[in-house]
């Protein structure tokens, strides 16, 4: 081979290493770390999961997430000292909102829109409206996120064709026009005429004309019907009562109401027995013997 070649060849590979070495030296040669400039950073509210519409803020639903100053957003919720992130925001959301994703008070349902009360509706609810009054909503002190039971009054009318006295006056004892029972415990209020919101401390009570409930599907068939078949009547519950009271006695009367009608009752039923004239028993008298039997 050419020796001139041969030389050219060398000269290439050596300028070739050089290249390298200097290209190592440079972009990384050097094992110790690069130092970077600290960057201030606050705490933000992020969602800790994915979160979907309508879906209420519950706890472990947001986290604290560190974001760098310079690149803050207006709308962006700042950690205040050692607040839980669970106390920073409460609602329901109007758009789904991934996890990570910074989470802002325009995200949730306002008060005032609409939509509102079907976004408070839990999965297989329904929001059902009825008409009440003063007396029938405590006042007016009802509103809101309160809990009721609800009651119904109506008129009833029960007649018999058994000849047996003894039958009417069971009847005439029990009901005569009117009764009353709990149709509906554990209701929660979703609003009251047009507003979906608490009242504040300072504003005024005001009576609504009608009353939004969240019921199942079925209850609210039953209190469809309901108002149709008499007055129905909220009765407020204590906060945190959420106790389901199964009825121990017979539903309430106009008759049932007082007792005077049973004590009345008892004591002709004494006195027919007492004298002989007991209509349900023949009593049969042979010398100083007596029995008594069933009359048919």
């Amino acid at each position: 081979m050419n020796k001139n070649i041969l030389i050219v060849l060398g000269g290439a590979v050596l300028v070739a290493v050089l290249v390298a070495m200097l290209v190592q030296v440079t972009l990384g040669g050097s094992d110790e770390p690069v130092e970077v400039a600290d960057v201030p950073t606050t705490q933000i509210l992020v969602a800790s999961r994915d979160l979907r519409i309508g879906q209420e803020l519950t706890p472990g639903s947001m986290r604290w997430q560190s974001w760098p100053q310079q690149s803050m957003f207006r709308g962006a919720i700042v950690r205040d000292g050692d607040q839980d992130a669970d106390d920073a925001l409460e609602g329901r959301l109007a758009r789904t909102i991934a996890e990570g994703e910074p989470i802002m008070r325009s995200a949730l349902l306002q008060q005032s829109k609409g939509n509102l009360v079907a976004a408070s509706l839990e999965p297989g609810q329904r929001a059902l409206a009825i008409e009440v009054n003063a007396s029938s909503m405590v006042g007016g002190f009802i509103g809101p996120g309160d809990f009721v039971d609800v009651m119904l009054t109506y008129r009833a009318r029960i007649s018999s064709d058994d000849e047996d006295p003894n039958v009417r006056n069971f009847i005439a004892l029990n009901l005569d026009n009117y009764a009353t029972e709990t149709i509906l415990q554990n209701v929660k209020v979703l609003a009251v005429d047009q507003t979906a919101q608490p009242p504040k401390e300072d504003e005024k009570i005001r009576v609504g004309k009608t009353v939004t409930l969240a019921v199942t599907a079925e209850d609210a068939e039953r209190l469809s019907l309901a108002g149709e078949l008499g007055q129905l009547t909220l009765v407020l519950r204590a906060i945190g009562d959420d106790a389901i009271v199964q009825r121990s006695g017979p539903v309430t009367s106009d008759a049932r109401l007082t007792t005077m009608g049973d004590e009345i009752y008892r004591g002709v039923q004494k006195i027919k027995e007492e004298s002989g004239k007991n209509r349900q028993s023949v009593r049969i008298y042979s010398g100083e013997q007596v029995s008594t039997v069933l009359a048919k």
